[in-house]
């Protein structure tokens, strides 16, 4: 039944808005989620065997502005938008969090954090991966102004680079990893919200 109702939504749905999106930017967006395995071992490397102990919460407390806000102004730079988007861009981010922190937090129920083990890694990584995409199709008509043909392919083509997997996404980790001691966990964010 589940499936009769995701195949109608997505006729109903995504498939007039889909028409307007190209086969470049679909390309562009599987090849940048197709790594998983890759991606969470250099997680393990770079950030639990650190001695990192991430929560959901490490988004609010630095994810969020030091990793996903820099990569927004750094594509609506590079494609030429205003910069009234970078605001439309961060809300649609902060939806895209919610919605993953919703799905994959009861996976660190307990006290629980990202590194407790490979399984919790391997479970939240796959979480994250489909909540991404999900989010992706969801918020598919507020891509589309920056979904062109030319920017989807110049996008296609950087995913593909090593550099991205080899040197840019790492070095993200190991920044992430230097501070992440710093930045506590959830009672840390409850104490700052309640003032206890």
């Amino acid at each position: 039944m589940r499936l009769l109702i995701l195949g109608l939504w997505m006729v109903l749905v995504i498939a007039p808005v889909t028409a307007k999106f190209s086969a470049t930017c679909f390309k562009a967006i599987v090849a940048l989620t197709s790594r998983p395995h890759a991606l969470l071992e250099q997680f393990q490397q770079e950030i639990c065997d650190q001695g990192c102990r991430p929560t959901v919460a490490h988004w609010d407390l630095w994810t969020r502005n030091h990793t996903f806000r820099p990569a927004v102004r750094s594509l609506l730079a590079w494609v030429d938008h205003p910069d009234h988007q970078e605001a439309a861009m961060m809300r649609l981010g902060d939806e895209v969090a919610a919605l993953i922190k919703r799905q994959c937090g009861p996976l660190l129920d307990g006290g629980r954090d990202v590194c407790a083990d490979e399984e919790t890694l391997a479970a939240f990584g796959s979480c994250f991966q489909k909540g991404f995409v999900r989010a992706a199709l969801v918020h598919l008509p507020r891509l589309l102004p920056l979904a062109s043909e030319p920017v989807c392919q110049a996008q296609y083509e950087w995913v593909q680079r090593d550099q991205l997997w080899e040197e840019i996404i790492p070095n993200k980790m190991r920044e992430y990893a230097g501070v992440c001691r710093q930045l506590g966990g959830e009672m840390m964010v409850m104490g700052e919200m309640y003032g206890f």
